[in-house]
C-alpha cells in the first residue's frame, strides 16, 4: 500500500493498479493482468480498452476517495457480496482519466480455499448479470464519450458468461438462461455497444451468430440439455439402487461429489485411496480408508472414479487397480458425466 500510495502521490493519480500473485500451498504464480497496457506513465481507459476486457479485481488498487464520490461509484449491494467488484471496477475504468499502472505484483491471492465465497458461483452465476446491468444502467447516465470508451466491456461481458456463469447453469435451465443473454445481448446491440473493432474475430462470431439465429441456439441447447438431464438421472438412479457407495480419491472432486451426493437424498459410506501419505483422515465426516483396509464389499458396493477427468490416464489406472482388487461395480466421472451433474 505504501507503494501505491507514494505512485499516486507522485502522478496526482486518480486510481493506482498494480498486478498480483495467485498464491496455494504449492507456492505464488505472477499474474500480469496488465500485460500490454503502459506501465509507470498516466493513461485511462480510452487509451487503454483492454483495461475493460480484462480488469474486474478490485483489490489490485487504490482509489482516489473523491474520484469516487464525485462520479458516484459505489459497489452494487448483491446476497453475500457476491462479485461485486465486477461493476464497482467497470466503473472506475470509464471514469478514470488519470490512472497509473505499475509492472509489479504486491497483493498474494489465495487460491485453493474451498469456502471462498467465488466458489459459491453454482448459486449466484445471475450475480454475475446484477452487475453488468449496474454498470449498463450508470454508463446510460454518462456522457457520449464515456459512453464510447465503456463499449469494450461487452466483450467482457461474453468472456464471463461463457466462462464463469454456463458452466454452471443446471441443465434444466439453460434454454431459460440463455434467452436472458440473448436478451441482454441484443439490448447492448440496440445501444450501439456491440462493435466488432471490440472484440476477438471468433468471439465476435459466435456472437452474432446466436443474435441473428437465436431460434437454431435455443434448439441446439435443448437438444444438449435433454442427453445431460438423461445422463444424470440414471447415475442418481444406480446410486439409490446400490447398498453403499464409496468415492475413490481425496481431493476436491471428491469433497464437491460428497456434497451433490448430499443434495440427491443418497450418501457416500466412505473414501478410498492406494496411499494415506498427504490424504485426509476424512472429508466432510466422511472416513478415508486405504484401499486394503476398506471396509466395501468389491462384489456388490458402488465405487465412484472421484478424480478429475482431465486425466484420464490417471482414472485408467485407479480402475485396473479396482478391478485387480476384485471391484467390479465402478463408476469413471467422465468428462460427459461431470458435466450432467452440474
Amino acid at each position: 500500500f505504501a507503494r501505491l500510495f507514494e505512485a499516486a502521490e507522485n502522478a496526482q493519480a486518480e486510481v493506482v493498479k498494480s498486478n498480483f500473485f495467485n498464491f496455494d500451498s504449492d507456492g505464488d504464480v505472477f499474474q500480469e493482468l496488465l500485460h500490454g497496457c503502459p506501465y509507470r506513465k498516466i493513461c485511462s481507459a480510452r487509451d487503454v480498452p483492454q483495461l475493460l476486457q480484462r480488469d474486474t479485481y478490485v483489490w489490485t488498487s487504490i482509489y482516489r476517495k473523491d474520484f469516487l464520490a464525485q462520479n458516484d461509484i459505489r459497489f452494487n449491494e448483491t446476497p453475500g457480496a457476491s462479485y461485486q467488484d465486477v461493476a464497482f471496477t467497470l466503473k472506475v475504468n470509464v471514469c478514470c482519466k488519470r490512472m497509473f499502472l505499475l509492472p509489479e505484483g504486491f497483493l498474494h491471492y489465495r487460491v485453493d480455499n474451498m469456502g471462498a465465497s467465488v466458489r459459491q458461483i453454482r448459486q449466484k452465476y445471475f450475480c454475475f448479470h446484477d452487475e453488468f446491468a449496474e454498470y449498463w444502467r450508470f454508463l446510460r447516465g454518462r456522457d457520449q464519450e464515456e459512453q464510447k470508451t465503456g463499449s469494450p466491456a461487452s466483450y467482457h461481458m461474453w468472456r464471463m458468461y461463457r466462462r464463469n456463469c454456463w458452466p454452471c447453469v443446471p441443465w434444466r435451465e439453460k434454454v431459460r438462461y440463455l434467452e436472458h443473454v440473448i436478451q441482454e445481448f441484443r439490448q447492448l446491440e440496440k445501444e450501439g455497444h456491440l462493435r466488432a473493432s471490440d472484440w476477438p474475430a471468433e468471439a465476435w462470431s459466435n456472437v452474432q451468430r446466436l443474435l441473428r439465429d437465436p431460434e437454431g441456439a435455443l434448439f441446439q441447447t435443448a437438444q444438449d440439455s435433454q442427453g445431460k438431464i438423461l445422463l444424470a438421472a440414471g447415475f442418481w438412479k444406480c446410486l439409490r439402487e446400490n447398498p453403499k457407495v464409496y468415492l475413490y480419491g481425496a481431493g476436491q472432486v471428491a469433497e464437491y461429489l460428497i456434497g451433490e451426493i448430499a443434495q440427491h437424498d443418497c450418501s457416500v459410506a466412505g473414501i478410498i485411496v492406494s496411499r494415506q501419505d498427504g490424504n485426509p483422515e476424512s472429508i466432510a465426516d466422511v472416513p478415508v480408508h486405504m484401499m486394503l483396509e476398506a471396509p466395501a464389499d468389491p462384489a456388490h458396493d458402488l465405487v465412484i472414479i472421484a478424480v478429475t477427468p482431465r486425466k484420464p490416464e490417471v482414472q485408467q489406472e485407479i480402475f485396473t487397480s479396482l478391478v485387480h482388487a476384485g471391484y467390479r461395480n465402478v463408476i469413471v466421472l467422465t468428462k460427459e458425466l461431470q458435466q450432467a451433474l452440474r
